[in-house]
């Protein structure tokens, strides 16, 4: 059984030792036993009373604390660290009686979220966990794995020692109160958070620290991190212990929209110190009232007497590090009970042997490194006490291994992502974890929230591959969506709940590089990810697939879930596999385009069997109104393209959080009434289309969210991004995405492709602001089994000439698939073209640069034939209407067999297209039209909803024109006599079955305005004679569907058998949801079959649990702005 499910593991005894980077014990502390949770909100002692011990239900005698606390994970893998939960030293109070009872208690060194590590200078600087305001811990009751804190035995040369009675006390101030990329926090950025403001109404802010026995005599050392946001120069004045220091922090440019502040720090030194009340200040000035500045943090390095002054007391001195081998400390106003722990390595705590003569205690320890010691008085009570988390389940992580996907998600997803993980297996063979967040902390990060355990968990599974390609894990999907506010600052209302961890970059203060980045959890080689630059990150190389759900509640992840499988089923077949879309913005002159064409050409060279479709907006009319701009054309076009359905969507150009184009040409709303049954994955190299991680709901998280439609992946970026990058990574997805093993075998997912386009980008931030929102493990309904191959050697294509293709479906042994029957679709296209683009947004022609790319806009012939036993065979005209030059034409095929489920797509252009026939029958007739809207039963004047699906049924002997070559002989269609309501629909001719001569146009029109309106459509045949046909519609603003009929199929049906429903309606396009009630005759509800989409439906009633007999059924259907609309029937259901 391939399927592990790891939310509650066996229970086993676990050993520990201090992990190298690639040491991993295959037994959780977690596993078996009673585990509580705990947490700390600060660093020092804590204590655990008896009571509680015995309260949670814990042998009190056998009690050990496990874990590591709150402090940040390294990110560098050469770093060492501890693996699962290491245990903690801990003091047994057993009081007077020396016997651990009632009153009695536990001490334990705990890290809270603020560690204190020196730096290169020797001061000692405070790092704030950015992804938890408290520490975790965890106490059970294993005698194996109790450990006390024992008396160092370290010995020292008395002849080496370095007396000392001073230390270093440290002190922070910081206030997490603004993101300053976005200061009213809903679309902030970056892992730093800033605290006070200053400006002209609040000038000065100060800050007081109460320290204790400070020396007078020694230097003090004063950090001051602080940021300015103005239009000029920010002055900073900055006041410590009678010392002013000034900072001039520079504008920021009336050009640069993306900088928000600038950062700047100051670091002072103070000599002497006067008193034990420390001060700091920081005063502003500026001369732009609009100005602010904001205070990051203070941090106080102060020499003080070692004199206890408090139950425990932090005692660290590094100011005389190396200068002998040890130190002897001096600490005053100790007693006998004053003891002192060693904490250096925090978890593995020593006492010191100690010496008392009046009142002062005397240790020595090593001064070859930086110690960290802590005085305390264990009898004093009143000790910080941990939090109580709750009892753990257990859980043991650390035995996993040979996993292909791993799924992390909040413990409320867990169903949805089993389903999801379950189909992988059933589909792609997958072996598979789902694991909860939590479950993930608890193992990989002491409990405490933390990017790094996500990615820990990947790498444990990496390494234990050895090396072995095919055992390595290949896919990490994140259930859940993400905020660059990981600690909740701002609280759930911006922040939302069911929240997975996202890495946020060290940049707060500039946009584009204040981004958030889940490649951070696929860099799993020992020597990549961060080092000392932050920009390392970019020359990192992602060894797995990582995508994210951006789900927030149950239902959000169950329909999501369903959509993805239902992909994954793959059961819709139809040419739209064979359709790839590329779209491009205007303006910049033609920057945007040439982003586009670097993707489109580079996919091209990949696999030319796709049919490439371009909607440059720049070589389109754009209309100008008191609305704004538009391009009403290339939106219809786009639309119906979008609905019908495409494998592959590509855009280039400017964009938002909620839009693309300044036209608006895609936005929020439109991705919301999306009821595409074929997706599409979607790669926007545009800015912020999916700021995943901010307070609202990005335009790339709606195209997934949607149950009905919208994407079935989304590859863009959650910040600003830059063309020339962007370009990069287009052309590098391009050549992954359509990758294939052979002719006939795809098998890149968008995980893959996405792991694969990114490494190959280089060393570019840009591409770190890319999410994958998405299944990395899906790979696109590729029509992957076999190719078309034509047959037929063709003469040149005259005009007006009858022609004749032959071909067969090739299997991947070259070979005919006989067994193939089904329906080939092919589009012939006339020559090749050089389309020159507009520049419409630049106003002077003398300025306006002009883009060239190529195209095929003329389409000759849209058919289908029929294919039997692997052959076929389409007789087609060639229309009046082509470019009489003589060249090379173009063919695309694509076929399917739905018995067998088998497709196959190909290409031809070894052929000619131009000239004039010399035989040409005479025809003065024009076409015969039937035209309606939505559906066959539409009648002249009657009611619709605004946006209403266009019917041309067209018949002519001679064929139908669609090549749009001749000057007005397009199929065209007028709204209201009005120009700017004028379409051309030659692409949405579909000729029948095995006839050129015969038709329909099925277009999804654009939102019409409230009341009456008349249409009309004109169609010519290919020896362009013309007709016409009008219709007059009624538009009512939210129209309820209109049910007209049902079948049901068989009908009898047994009661273990497929019932098939198919529904008439009004709404091609629009049906969001089917549900499908049985009662039987007493009116009881037997069963309920629900459907989202438009297709037919299939009920296997082996799952309604109804026996044999007379039922009524009754369909229900809703559109996703109307109500629902029902009809009954009657069904008979026998043995």
């Amino acid at each position: 059984m391939k399927r592990l499910i790891w939310i509650i593991c066996s229970w086993i005894l676990a050993h520990f030792t201090w992990a190298s980077v690639h040491t991993y014990t295959t037994k959780s502390a977690l596993q078996n036993g009673t585990i509580i949770k705990i947490r700390v909100s600060e660093t020092g002692v804590h204590m655990i009373p008896y009571d509680s011990l015995t309260a949670w239900g814990l042998q009190a005698e056998d009690v050990c604390v496990l874990g590591y606390g709150g402090a940040t994970l390294s990110e560098n893998f050469m770093n060492k660290r501890y693996d699962d939960l290491p245990p903690v030293s801990i003091y047994i109070y057993k009081g007077a009686d020396n016997i651990f009872n009632s009153g009695d208690y536990i001490l334990f060194y705990a890290q809270g979220p603020v560690q204190w590590k020196m730096d290169n200078n020797g001061d000692w600087r405070h790092i704030q966990n950015p992804y938890s305001n408290y520490g975790y811990y965890f106490v059970s009751d294993n005698p194996s794995l109790q450990r006390t804190i024992a008396l160092s035995n370290a010995q020292y040369d008395q002849n080496s020692v370095e007396d000392v009675d001073w230390y270093v006390a440290n002190f922070v101030h910081e206030q997490d109160l603004v993101n300053l990329v976005d200061i009213s926090g809903t679309n902030g950025g970056g892992r730093e958070f800033y605290g006070e403001r200053i400006n002209s109404n609040n000038k000065t802010v100060s800050i007081t620290f109460n320290a204790q026995h400070v020396r007078s005599d020694m230097n003090a050392r004063c950090h001051v991190s602080m940021a300015a946001s103005s239009g000029t120069t920010t002055s900073i004045k900055i006041n410590y212990a009678g010392k002013n220091t000034t900072r001039k922090i520079p504008a920021i440019s009336v050009s640069d929209s993306h900088t928000k502040a600038i950062v700047d720090s100051a670091t002072i030194n103070v000599f002497p110190i006067a008193t034990d009340k420390q001060e700091v200040s920081l005063h502003f000035n500026s001369t732009s009232s609009s100005s602010n500045a904001y205070l990051n943090y203070i941090e106080l390095n102060l020499p003080c007497h070692l004199v206890m002054n408090s139950n425990q007391m932090p005692i660290i001195n590094t100011k005389l590090l190396g200068h002998k081998p040890a130190m002897r400390y001096h600490l005053q106003e100790a007693n006998h009970n004053t003891q002192i722990w060693r904490v250096t390595e925090g978890v593995f705590v020593e006492q010191m042997p100690t010496t008392l003569s009046n009142g002062t205690l005397t240790w020595i320890g090593d001064n070859t490194k930086a110690e960290k010691y802590i005085a305390l008085n264990p009898a004093d009570n009143t000790w910080k006490k941990p939090v109580t988390i709750g009892k753990v389940v257990n859980q043991n992580l650390h035995a996993l291994e040979n996993i292909d996907y791993v799924i992390i998600c909040p413990r409320e997803f867990v169903a949805p992502a089993e389903k999801l993980a379950m189909k992988h297996e059933e589909v792609d063979n997958l072996t598979w974890a789902v694991v909860t967040d939590e479950q993930v902390y608890n193992e990989f990060s002491s409990g405490t929230p933390d990017v790094s355990a996500y990615r820990w968990l990947m790498k444990m599974l990496y390494d234990r591959a050895n090396g072995n390609a095919v055992k390595r894990p290949k896919y990490l999907l994140l259930m859940g969506d993400g905020t660059y506010d990981n600690r909740r600052i701002f609280g759930a209302n911006v922040s939302g709940s069911n929240l997975l961890l996202t890495y946020p970059s060290t940049n707060s203060t500039v946009e584009p590089m204040a981004y958030s980045t889940d490649d951070y959890f696929g860099f799993l080689a020992d020597n990549t990810g961060i080092y000392k630059n932050e920009f390392n990150i970019t020359l990192a190389k992602m060894d797995i697939g990582v995508g994210r759900l951006p789900v927030k509640t149950l239902d959000e992840a169950n329909q999501v879930v369903h959509k993805i499988c239902t992909y994954i089923d793959d059961k819709t077949l139809g040419k739209w596999k064979s359709n790839i879309l590329f779209l491009a913005d205007d303006g910049n002159h033609g920057m945007h385009i040439e982003t586009a064409e670097a993707g489109a050409e580079q996919l091209r060279l990949k696999n030319n069997d796709f049919l490439l479709n371009k909607i440059y907006l720049d070589a389109y009319v754009q209309e100008v109104s008191s609305s704004g701009e538009s391009y009403p054309l290339a939106k219809n076009q786009f639309d119906n393209l979008m609905n019908n359905g495409v494998l592959f969507m590509n855009y280039s150009g400017h964009g938002g959080y909620n839009n693309i184009t300044n036209e608006l040409f895609m936005t929020t709303n439109d991705i919301q009434r999306m009821n595409n049954t074929n997706q599409a994955f979607w790669f926007l190299a545009t800015c912020s289309f999916s700021h995943y991680d901010g307070g609202k709901t990005s335009a790339g998280e709606e195209a997934i969210l949607n149950p009905y439609g919208g994407a079935i992946g989304v590859l863009s970026a959650c910040r600003t991004v830059y063309v020339t990058q962007n370009t990069t990574l287009n052309r590098n997805l391009c050549d992954t995405i359509l990758g294939h093993k052979n002719p006939f075998e795809y098998h890149m997912t968008i995980g893959e492709a996405t792991r694969i386009a990114k490494n190959r980008s280089g060393n570019d931030i840009n591409k770190l602001s890319y999410i994958l929102l998405g299944d990395p493990a899906i790979r696109l309904n590729y029509p992957t089994d076999y190719q078309v191959k034509t047959t037929s050697t063709l003469d040149t294509l005259y005009a007006l000439s009858i022609q004749t293709i032959k071909g067969y479906i090739q299997t991947p042994d070259y070979d005919t698939a006989h067994w193939f029957n089904g329906k080939l679709d092919i589009t012939i296209f006339d020559k090749v073209q050089e389309i020159v683009t507009r520049d419409n947004d630049e106003i002077a022609e003398e300025n306006k640069v002009k883009y060239k790319y190529k195209d095929y806009p003329n389409t000759l012939f849209i058919g289908q034939t029929d294919v039997i036993n692997g052959l076929f065979e389409v007789t087609f005209m060639v229309p009046k209407d082509i470019r009489y030059n003589y060249g090379n034409g173009r063919i695309v095929y694509y076929a399917h067999d739905n018995e067998n489920r088998e497709e196959a797509i190909g290409h031809y252009e070894d052929f000619i297209i131009g000239g004039s026939s010399s035989v040409i029958a005479q025809d003065t007739i024009g076409p015969e039209l039937n035209i309606y809207l939505n559906n066959s039963y539409f009648a002249d004047g009657n009611k619709t909803h605004e946006n209403p699906h266009f019917y041309a049924e067209i018949y002519d002997e001679n064929g139908i024109n669609t090549a749009g070559s001749g000057i007005g002989h397009d199929l065209l269609m007028v709204i209201d006599n009005d120009a700017k309501q004028t379409y051309v629909l030659n692409s949405y001719f579909q000729a029948q079955n095995n006839s050129y001569q015969s038709g329909i146009v099925s277009y999804k029109m654009a939102e019409q305005k409230e009341g009456a309106h008349t249409l009309t459509f004109r169609a010519w045949d290919l020896h362009n004679n013309s007709s016409t046909a009008s219709l007059n519609f009624q538009v009512v603003k939210g129209l309820d569907p209109q049910l007209y009929n049902i079948t049901t199929y068989p009908n009898p049906v047994a009661s273990t058998g497929v019932l098939n429903i198919i529904i008439h309606h009004d709404r091609p396009d629009d049906i969001a949801e089917s549900t499908i009630y049985l009662y039987d005759l007493s009116g009881k509800i037997v069963d309920v079959h629900t459907q989202r989409g438009n297709e037919p439906i299939q009920w296997n009633l082996s799952e309604a649990n109804a026996p044999a007999g007379i039922y009524i059924y009754q369909v229900n259907i809703k559109t996703t702005t109307s109500n629902y609309v029902s009809k009954a029937g009657k069904l008979i259901i026998t043995q």
